[in-house]
């Protein structure tokens, strides 16, 4: 302790008084300052939750994945940011760990499981993560949006995009690595596939460029006569005739007939279009009870003959299927070896159809909401798999249905995609969805 001095201060204790004075009350400032930093800093932390740094995608491998999710661009909560303008692809396995990769927007993207592994891409490349690793194809020209994508029997992947103007560009990623493009013009439809040959279901009302062409197909079909006022056409697309795709079969239009109930699919030659028959005309629905209210029917064409039939589908009782906005059908699986395939409602209801006759059996019921955007549905030959997106904690949990029957069985519930789907900050942060998820092909949902 120093010494007690009655002597006067001197000048210069005087000045390094003023100066301590003035430096306490500069401190304090800075310390309020600091202080209502801290406070935003601390708000900040408390309140901003952004996504996992995740992986480079030239680094993922399939590794023990059994399933591939692919995320969409993040729209703000608060509608006050700008949307995340990029996807996220994820792989997860069996126990829920997650391996996640940042990747170019893309409208309507989709992400395939193959033999040769995971199909996805961008609006600018389009990528194959196996094994062993990523490999990468260039797009051609200006796609704006997927359209298609589709596993073909020689291993080879057709990619299908649509540009702003009607027609198709289909890449062909063979397996040798090389990429063959087709492009068509004039039309805009339904995508389908069988075997090798990617289909597209439309009609002259919709792609008037494929009229006249459609029309000189009818007349040698039907021998001449009358004509109808319009025609459904399918028409094949990585198989141009000129600019347009070439034909493959012709009927009347129906009106109300609608393909898009399910994938379609193909046996030896003949391709089946699941579709709905609108009870009421989608052109003129001021009135109807429910506009969206249809019976579930098979269109069948004979892709020799070119030829369709209509078969309704009815029940035990022998009564028609319908289906309107709550019950539609969104996934479905072929069993050729039984004769029959299996299709799922979005009321719950699983079905299995004789294609030929048309005759379905109800199978079991699967409880979920249909009306539950945070709900996505695969099907394998397996089973069911029901990806879902708990809207509180943003938890994601998968579960499997076999075929059989069988009771239900969670595969995994996980946190670990979490913070993909949601991210906050002071601003309320972005959520994303599940644009798209894929099995790995044979994986039984991890039976014993």
């Amino acid at each position: 302790m120093k010494p007690h001095t009655d002597e006067p201060l001197s000048d210069s204790t005087r000045a390094r008084t003023r100066k301590g004075l003035l430096s306490r009350k500069g401190a304090r400032r800075c310390g309020v300052g600091a202080a209502a930093l801290s406070i935003v800093m601390l708000l900040s932390s408390c309140m901003s939750q952004g996504a996992p740094k995740g992986t480079p995608v030239k680094n993922l491998s399939t590794g023990d994945a059994v399933i591939a999710v692919r995320l969409s661009t993040g729209t703000s909560v608060s509608g006050l940011q700008k949307p995340l303008s990029d996807n996220v692809i994820a792989l997860v396995d069996a126990q829920g760990q997650v391996e996640a990769a940042r990747i170019g927007e893309w409208n309507r993207g989709r992400v395939l499981w193959t033999g040769r592994g995971i199909s996805y891409g961008t609006r600018d490349i389009d990528y194959l993560t196996t094994a062993e690793g990523v490999q990468e194809f260039a797009h051609q020209g200006f796609p704006f949006a997927e359209e298609g994508r589709f596993a073909l029997p020689d291993g080879g992947i057709a990619v299908v995009t649509s540009p702003l103007s009607t027609g198709y560009a289909v890449d062909i990623i063979q397996p040798d690595g090389r990429v063959d493009r087709r492009e068509t013009s004039g039309t805009e439809g339904h995508l389908g596939q069988c075997g090798s040959r990617i289909l597209e279901l439309t009609n002259t009302k919709r792609s008037e460029d494929i009229a006249s062409v459609a029309y000189e197909a009818y007349a040698a079909q039907s021998g001449g006569g009358n004509y109808p006022e319009a025609l459904d056409v399918l028409v094949q697309l990585d198989d141009p005739d000129g600019d347009l795709p070439r034909l493959v079969g012709v009927a009347p239009l129906v009106d109300g007939l609608w393909g898009g109930e399910s994938a379609m699919f193909c046996e030896d030659d003949v391709l089946t279009v699941p579709t709905r028959q609108y009870y009421y005309d989608r052109d003129a629905l001021n009135g109807a009870p429910d506009p969206t209210l249809g019976a579930f029917v098979l269109q069948r064409w004979d892709l020799v003959t070119g030829e369709r039939t209509i078969i309704p589908v009815v029940d035990e009782d022998g009564n028609a299927i319908e289906l309107d906005r709550e019950s539609s059908m969104i996934a479905s699986q072929a069993f050729p070896a039984e004769g029959d395939h299996k299709f799922v409602n979005a009321d719950g209801r699983v079905w299995s159809v004789d294609l030929v006759s048309g005759r379905a059996k109800h199978l079991f019921s699967i409880s979920w909401n249909a009306s539950d955007d945070n709900v996505s549905v695969q099907s394998n030959e397996t089973g069911i798999y029901l990806l879902e997106v708990n809207e509180r904690d943003y938890h994601v949990t998968l579960s499997y249905y076999p075929w059989d029957g069988g009771d239900k069985r969670e595969v995994f519930a996980t946190d670990a995609l979490a913070g993909y789907i949601r991210t906050t900050d002071l601003f309320s942060g972005h959520r994303r969805g599940v644009q798209s998820f894929a099995v790995r092909p044979g994986w039984n949902g991890g039976a014993q």
